[in-house]
């Protein structure tokens, strides 16, 4: 069982660090895009966006991984995929308020064009919304992991992972509870420590705190 917790820890982490990671990347270019540029681009995103965020993030991942088929790899998009569109919100959000700024408009007064205020003023400024929420993210990719692996949608036998586990472990919970117990308390932990780190992470990134 701890040899299994131990491997199993690789497919969760993984399914929770890679997802986020391809979210932020795709979320900061089109953010930028959409908040500082405006019009009919930002109006087709945002719609876009807005569709996306109206199905819950769980069903968008599950119908995902179904269409592509199950697999760790495919698992990992279809999270990624499902966690874009409130990284995009967020971006978009982020550079809206930031091109308001004083030292924003200082900069436009001085004749710095679009891309180097863009590059050298805001995208600095965003990322640390952006770093918390990923810490809060990777936890609900964990979570969202183990969902699909419960359903034989992630990692696929005899590789473990900890939905897998559980999966497993429903047929003999009267005889065996342990074996749904651990695998749980482990997404437990993983999880609540990343929020905290979120948690920690908001408070030393704002600028309130300085």
């Amino acid at each position: 069982m701890l040899s299994r917790l131990i491997w199993g820890a690789r497919a969760s982490l993984l399914a929770g660090v890679i997802p986020v990671t391809l979210a932020v990347s795709l979320s900061i270019p089109l953010g930028l895009v959409a908040g500082y540029a405006g019009g009919w681009i930002d109006s087709w995103m945002m719609r876009l966006n807005d569709a996306m965020l109206a199905i819950p993030f769980l069903i968008v991942a599950i119908a995902l991984a179904a269409f592509l088929g199950p697999s760790l790899r495919n698992a990992m998009i279809a999270i990624g995929i499902a966690s874009l569109p409130t990284f995009l919100r967020l971006a978009r959000g982020t550079v809206l308020a930031l091109k308001a700024e004083d030292y924003v408009e200082a900069a436009r007064a001085l004749g710095c064009s679009r891309p180097r205020i863009a590059g050298r003023h805001i995208l600095p400024n965003m990322l640390p919304p952006l770093i918390v929420q990923s810490s809060i993210a990777v936890a609900a990719a964990i979570i969202a992991e183990a969902s699909l692996a419960f359903l034989g949608l992630g990692q696929q036998p005899p590789a473990p992972s900890w939905g897998s586990m559980l999966n497993a472990a429903q047929r003999y919970l009267s005889q065996a509870p342990w074996m749904a117990l651990y695998p749980g308390l482990t997404i437990f932990a993983i999880v609540m420590a990343l929020n905290v780190l979120g948690d920690g992470l908001r408070d030393a990134l704002d600028p309130r705190y300085y």
